[in-house]
């Protein structure tokens, strides 16, 4: 079963997870990504650049989950 690391931006080392295939690896990214963000609470900073990337065992990136936030300028300003 092949090994794909997982890891969220600012994580120091990645979770390895032994799953079947890319397929499963996706679910897995989706799924804790997800929890990442509840676990949050509203926290996200803004602005700011996430990003749950997906190894294989070579350190190629197969998939990755990217969220962008920024805020609305206010009016009159930018």
């Amino acid at each position: 079963m092949p090994t794909f690391a997982f890891q969220w931006t600012g994580e120091t080392a990645p979770a390895l997870v032994d799953l079947p295939d890319e397929a499963a690896a996706w679910r897995q990214a989706v799924a804790t990504t997800g929890e990442i963000l509840r676990d949050l609470d509203g926290s996200l900073p803004v602005p700011g650049d996430f990003e749950m990337t997906v190894r294989d065992a070579t350190g190629a990136v197969l998939l990755a989950i990217t969220i962008h936030t920024r805020q609305r300028p206010v009016e009159g300003e930018g």
